[in-house]
Formats: C-alpha cells, structure tokens, sequence
C-alpha cells in the first residue's frame, strides 16, 4: 500500500523491494511450510484470500505452488482498499526474500505462523527450527532480524538459537503481555492496537521495546507516536512517515560556530601546525588524522565539548578541505569516553580525571587504572536513579562497569555523538569517532523522559534510553548527510561502524563486550565501507585489532575467526583503506610490561607492528593506514602516542628494503625507535605469532606524515624523563602537556610511490630528492604564441620517477604535472630575455628551468633593407 492506494499484492518480493529500497521500511513477512517442508512468505494457513487456488498452503509441494500466483493488490479482508489484477505475482520462497533483504542491508521483522488454531500447527520445535534453519543458511547477520509470534514456544526456540524475539498479543492477551515476555527472555513486546499510556510506560520499565500492530491510518499513526512508542507495523510506510513527521519531536537548534575567541581558549597549550602532504587528485579523499587531547574542562558541559571538537575541525579541517572530493576527519579511540564526567552529575569524576591527587577516592587506589575505576564508581553515586531503573530492566547489570557505560547513555549520545553528527553536516565532511556505549534508542515516553533526562536541561522532549545492559567500544563514521529517515538523531547519518574484537585485558576488566568473532554478524562488522566518489574501502582497527595478523593455517578462511585473524579478514574482505584509531594507556616513551605480548619491548617499537606492518606485511594488501592517537592524562592513566599515516610502496620501498643504507627516500621513526638496541626483545608475540622485533627499528619511508613528539628524538634514558613528567601526578610543568595536532594526506588509489614521505618527523628533517624540470621548446622568439611541454621528475628509492601533481608557474600562469609528470601551456612572451620556470611538490626540493626569448624578427622592405622608423630631418 502506497498512500491509501493499492499497488503491490502482500508479502511478496516486489513489495518488500518497495519497502526497503523506497520507503527504507523493515520488511514485516510471515513464513508458513510448504508440503515438502520449505518455508514460503504468506500470512493465511490458506491459499484463498490472495491466491486464485484454494487449500491449505501445507498440502502443495513449493513446485505446486508456482500455479498460486498473487491475484490482489492490497490485503484483501481488512480495512484497506484492495484491486484485483492478473496472477503475476508468485510466492516467494523465504530464501529468497532473506536473499534480496540481505543484499539490501534490511532489517526483517519475520513472523512464524505455526499456530494452534492453524491447520499445519506442530506442537514440537520442529517447524520454528525448520524457518530457523533457513535465517542462518541464508547469512543474514542476525542483528538485522526480529523473531515474532504470537506462540511462545516458536519464540522460545529462536531465542535458545541466539536471536531477539518479539512476542505478537491480541486485545484480549494485551494486558498481561509485558510481564509475561519480561518473565521469558523476549526483547520486543507487540500488542495489538490500541494501547494506553500505562501499557507502554508498563513496558518500557521492564526493558520491552514496543511495536503495536497494525495502524493504517494517520490518526492511530499520530496517537500510537504521542505514547511513545518505538516502532509500528503497518501496510502502508509512505502514510506512516508522514504522520509520524508530524508529531516528531522537533529537533535541538544547532549551536552558531564558535568564534575565534572561544577556539583560542580551547587549544592546548602544545598545539602544532597540521602536518600536511597532499596530491591534489580527482576521486582521491582527503584524510585528516586529528591528535585530540583530552582535558577534563572540555566536558563541563555539553557546549564545552562540542566547542572543543569543532574549533579543531575549524582550525585544522576547513582551511584545507579538499573541493570536490571527500574529506575524512578521524578523530581518535574513545574520544566520547570523557563526556560520562559531563554537567553537574559529573563534576565528582572531572575532578578525579583532571587532579586524580586530590581526590580521596584515589588515595589508596594502588596500581592503575584504580583511580579510573574509581572516577567510575563516582558515575554510578551521581547516577544512581538511572542505574536503579537499568538494574531493574537488566537484572545481573553489574554496578561501576559497564553499568555506569549504560547509566550515562542519554549523556554520551547527547555530548559525543550529537556533536559528531551535527559537525559532519555543518561541513560536508565525514566524522570518525569512537566511545564505550551501549546501544539505544530514542524515546518520546514521559515516564522515561522523566526518569533518564538530565537535571541541568530543561526538560527535553525525548531521551536516549539504553536496549541492552551490553557495552560495545564501537567506532561510528557519520556522513555529510542522513542516510536514514529515522532512529535515534545522532545515528541518522552514520553510513557505517564497528564494534571492537578483539578486546584489550583492560577492556575486558571493564566487562565490555566484544563484536562477533565469526559468522554473518562479524563479516557485517568488518565489511568495507565504500566512500563515495573515489575507491577507497575503508574499515577499522581500533587499537588491538591493528595488530592481529596471526599465521594463516592452510585452508583456513581468515574470516572464520576474526578475534585472530582480523586484518587478514578485513583484507579478504577488499579493504584498502585502514583507519587505526587510538587511545594507548601507557607512556609512549617508556617498555611495555615483561610479561606482555610484546615482552618488554619499547612501546612505540612494539606500534610498529601496527602501523607500519600493515603497509609492508605481504601477506595483506592494504595501501593505506591512518593513526589519530588520543594523548592526555585521564585519572591515573596517562595516554600518549605519535599520528601518522603510512603507504605502501611509498618512496619505491618493500618490507625488505624500507630504511635500508644508502636509500634516497626520506626516511623518519617514532621516538626511541632509530635502531635496535640491547634490551630490545628479540622476538614478541603480538597477533598471535612471534615477530622478529629487529624489522621493526630504524627509519621507514612508508611514512606519509608523523605528528612530532613532545620533544626530539633522544636516547631512550631521556625520554622515558620525560614521560614521567608528562604522566599524572608528577607535579613537574610539563605534567599533562602533550602534543595536539594533525596528520593530513590525500590518499590516492592506487598510491603515488615517487611522492614526499615522512612530512615532518621527530628525526629532524633529512635532505629531499630535488625535482628536476625539463621544458621543449627551451628557446622562442618574443611574440610568437608558444605550446611549452614541462616535464617533472625526482629521484626517489633510487629511481628516477616522474612526480604527480607538481605546481609548475612560468610567465604569469599556473599549472599541475599529470600522472607521468607533464604539464602544457600556451603562452606568448612579449619581451626578449630569460623566463624561469619554477615546479614545486609537497616533500620534494623544487626545480626550476628556464626560456629563452629572442627579439622579434624585424621584416625587410623590398629592397632587402630592414623596415624600421624613418628618421626626422630638419631646417
């Protein structure tokens, strides 16, 4: 039904395409079987209301059901209109809607219809499993699928097999629904319409999501909305929008951009340029790889952090936006962590996270990270209504981790992500961030506004309310614009994310849950994301991830098992594109523990095997990996790190010959990394596979960028000095002053290897290849209209290569070399002598050449005597 009208016959594969594709619906279907056991998409028991055929669905085989085509638009028997047309329309096999739906990346909402009062009713496990059986063959990730009936033991069987189910109740069961799906495990509850305030506050305290069935017209649309309600089903999508938009909340007004003066108090106090090293490419995005310093006086209130996050896109993003082309701000892990200290309920963990010495909860914490645990608890005191009510929705929500994650969901949604989501529209710019959260949704019923809104707000008209006591350290990227009409505000333009698996024993203590390890769900989690416009694949490896590769064992897919085999998987998977964002707890200058992974090893030596290995390692084929590191002291636990981004093949170099002697390729490495030295390990075991630990010492030139360390390079005695000044409670000056800054590169596919590598680095500066710039004709004469050829090229790796992207000025114009280093221009010199031309290129020395212009030739008269002025006689 499209508008009142009737277009398409129910359940069937060209409504469910108009439903997902044009109305971006969750596609409502009810699955009977078949004589021959196989699962078709019909409501009736009976092929009579919507098939020419009579009879149950049960006593034809699916070949005997090609002859019951769908005879009628609309669903005949209710209160809708409905047409009759010709038996076009087959029924189609659930297989191939599960197909279609997958492909289409569509939620499915799927009804078993093994009922008592049906003729095929099976009162054992037998049917639900059969329609069970197919889901899984299919391969949908089960996070895009609903399980309902209104027979509890089909429920039961679905959720024993893993998914989310919903309890379907008529009018007369509809009072004691909620309690009755709270008592057996089910998340949804889906009562017939109409229910009263009561029933959906009822409902929603036990943790229910509610879906009344079925509402066609406007006036039920807008009532079931007003009670707050968190989806409906209905046979018309088109009408339901519509009258849904009528009574939705009207959205926060956006906040002005900040002004120069607040972007000026926000800087830290070690704030440098942005390191740059573009390459100006059609389809080629442009990645800004922010290192974000945390501070707790950015999260007194939501404002704070908003202002803080987007005068670092002002300042380092919008004066260099790419034009025409995407634009990737990628902030860093956990960057929304802090926000949980937000507002006056926060004030006790700001304390704690900006002067941990002060405070008395961590005045006998011991090791860290106590103190953190510690600002954490002071979460669960401050938030202690908004536990009490999740307690009670999710019994066994264990107090400080994650519940204190799940107490300030409305608090995290409302500072991190809303901010995120609203700066990648204000500037047409992609928006990468991550953050501890539990999933939610958005929720209109007073009771929840009540119970869940902030105190320091006027009280809004909606609230983020958390769907499951799980906590995911899930990395979003939001879009330039909304890629879904509805859902939660801050969700409607993120185009893709990622939940984090493998988990840190950080993590872990922190009982966070990790994404799927294998099966449709993880291969949805790790799948590419495709920005649009250039070919770039982009995924995620959010901390640990980045560094498990693990030794592929023959015939073993590297995604079967994506907790070991990760970036294999992603590989497998097309990416060529990674984005490692990341908040390391430790000092950067400083070993690991002995008794880690890495056994000691320095920690920017043991990154290596991340950021660096994921360009060169031959056993994955990604050309690109971008770092945002988070630095800032947060409570007892200091977090530090250098952003860079790499490429493979920069500068002509392999695995086996980046850094080797005697390269022409600038080269550069992360502080306390430019050789081996004596009490480096040997060997580390990070990724599931001991690593030589040699490999990874020395300068590389696979470096596009490197955000410089606090200080340069030193020996490690020096830094490690330094480190314990930087880290939390030292007392020194330097205490918490670490770098805030930009790594940004235009990344083209495939990659550029003659172009600059290493922008800037801790190493100081090393001598760049000059480019050398030829330009035919050499010689013209003045006046003469002239094609000039430049030609631009560097020795790089050794080799001479031809330099893409070269800014070439002669004679008054401008103009770029193309991919095998040429430019042309017309021009005409006028005057006689020599006209240089100058080439310029990010990360290489500039050339120059010259023309020379002779004076015209002068013309002769007849007589062979050169024309010219007459001279003047006088008296």
């Amino acid at each position: 039904m499209i508008d009142g009208v009737p277009r398409f016959p129910e359940n069937t594969l060209p409504a469910f395409r108009n439903a997902a594709l044009e109305q971006q619906a969750v596609l409502e279907l009810d699955v009977k079987l078949t004589k021959d056991n196989v699962p078709v998409v019909i409501h009736d028991a009976t092929l009579d209301r919507t098939t020419p055929c009579t009879g149950p669905v049960s006593a034809r085989t699916l070949a005997q059901l090609d002859g019951c085509r769908s005879d009628v638009l609309g669903s005949p028997g209710s209160q809708l209109p409905s047409k009759e047309t010709k038996a076009e329309t087959p029924i189609p096999t659930l297989a191939a809607v599960l197909a279609f739906a997958k492909g289409a990346g569509a939620r499915i909402n799927l009804e078993i219809k093994n009922l008592p009062t049906d003729n095929d009713f099976d009162p054992t496990s037998a049917y639900a499993d059969r329609v069970l059986d197919v889901v899984d063959e299919s391969g949908i990730p089960r996070s895009l699928v609903l399980i309902q009936s209104f027979w509890p033991p089909n429920l039961d069987v679905a959720e024993r097999r893993g998914f989310e189910t919903s309890l379907l109740t008529l009018q007369q069961t509809n009072s004691g629904g909620p309690e009755f799906a709270k008592s057996n495990g089910y998340e949804f509850i889906s009562p017939a319409f109409p229910v009263d305030q009561a029933y959906v506050s009822r409902a929603h305290a036990l943790g229910l999501r509610v879906v009344p069935f079925t509402l066609d017209t406007a006036a039920d649309i807008r009532a079931a909305a007003s009670l707050g309600v968190d989806e409906i089903i209905t046979n018309d999508p088109g009408l339901a929008r519509r009258a849904l938009a009528e009574v939705e909340p009207a959205a926060a007004p956006l906040p002005p951009p900040p002004s120069a003066e607040q972007c000026r108090a926000t800087r830290a106090s070690r704030s440098l340029p942005p390191l740059e090293n573009l390459l100006e490419r059609p389809g080629t995005p442009r990645v800004f790889a922010m290192q974000f310093k945390q501070d707790a006086r950015h999260v007194e209130t939501y404002d704070s952090f908003r202002v803080k996050i987007e005068c670092m896109v002002r300042e380092y993003v919008v004066p260099r936006m790419a034009k025409g082309r995407p634009n990737v701000v990628a902030f860093t892990e956990d960057v929304g962590l802090f926000t949980i200290a937000t507002g006056s309920r926060g004030q006790a963990t700001r304390t704690i996270f900006a002067d941990p010495e002060t405070s008395s909860t961590c005045s006998s914490a011991g090791t860290p990270p106590a103190c953190a645990f510690g600002a954490l608890a002071a979460i669960g005191t401050s938030y202690a209504p908004q536990m009490a009510a999740y307690e009670a929705r999710f019994p066994g929500l264990t107090p400080i981790t994650p519940g204190a994650f799940v107490a300030t969901t409305d608090t995290l949604a409302r500072s991190f992500m809303q901010a995120f989501s609203d700066i990648a529209k204000r500037y047409g710019v992609y928006m990468l961030g991550s953050n501890n959260q539990a999933p939610f949704r958005e929720s209109t019923d007073p009771a929840e506004i009540e119970a869940f809104r902030d105190p320091d707000l006027p009280r809004p008209s909606s609230v983020f309310v958390a769907t499951s006591p799980q906590v995911f350290n899930e990395v979003f990227l939001w879009g330039p614009t909304d890629v879904r009409p509805d859902g939660p505000r801050p969700l409607r333009n993120v185009v893709t994310s990622n939940k984090k698996v493998p988990l840190t024993s950080t993590e872990e203590l922190l009982r966070l849950t990790p994404g799927a390890a294998s099966g449709p769900d993880a291969i949805q989690n790790v799948s590419p994301y495709a920005l649009p416009g250039t070919k770039a694949r982009l995924q995620f490896a959010t901390s640990l991830p980045a560094f498990v590769y693990g030794a592929l064992p023959a015939g073993v897919d590297p995604c079967s098992d994506v907790a070991k085999y990760y970036m294999r998987c992603l590989d497998k998977l097309g990416t060529n594109l990674v984005i490692q964002d990341e908040a390391n707890p430790g000092a950067w200058a400083g070993f690991t523990d002995p008794e880690s992974v890495d056994r000691g090893a320095w920690q920017a030596l043991s990154f290596m095997s991340s950021t660096w290995r994921a360009v060169v390692d031959p056993s994955v084929r990604f050309d690109y990996n971008v770092v945002p590191h988070m630095v800032g002291n947060l409570a007892d636990l200091p977090f530090d790190g250098q952003t860079v981004i790499t490429q493979r093949g920069l500068g002509g170099s392999s695995a086996n010959a980046a850094g080797a002697a005697g390269s022409s390729g600038r080269a550069c490495n992360y502080i306390g990394t430019s050789r081996s030295f004596p009490e480096d390990p040997e060997r580390f075991d990070i990724g599931g596979e001991s690593q030589d630990v040699s490999q990874y010492a020395g300068p590389k030139r696979e470096f596009l960028a490197m955000v410089p360390w606090v200080t340069p390079d030193a020996p490690r005695p020096e830094l490690q000095e330094t480190a314990k000044k930087l880290g939390p409670g030292s007392g020194d000056p330097l205490e918490n002053d670490y770098v805030e800054g930009a790594a940004i590169a235009d990344l083209p596919f495939p990659p550029v290897a003659g172009r600059q590598s290493c922008a800037a680095g801790p190493a100081g500066p090393v001598a760049l290849p000059r480019i050398r710039l030829r330009v035919t004709p050499a010689r013209t004469r003045a006046g003469r209209r002239t094609r000039f050829t430049f030609t631009a090229t560097a020795v790089v790796g050794g080799e001479r290569q031809a330099v893409d992207g070269a800014l070439v000025r002669f004679g008054g114009s401008r103009v770029r070399t193309d991919d095998r280093g040429r430019a042309r221009l017309v021009r005409v010199l006028r005057r006689p002598g020599r006209y240089a031309a100058r080439v310029t290129a990010a990360g290489l020395r500039a050339g120059s050449a010259s023309v020379r212009v002779t004076p015209a030739q002068q013309r002769r008269d007849p007589g062979g005597r050169r024309r010219g002025r007459q001279p003047r006689f006088t008296g």
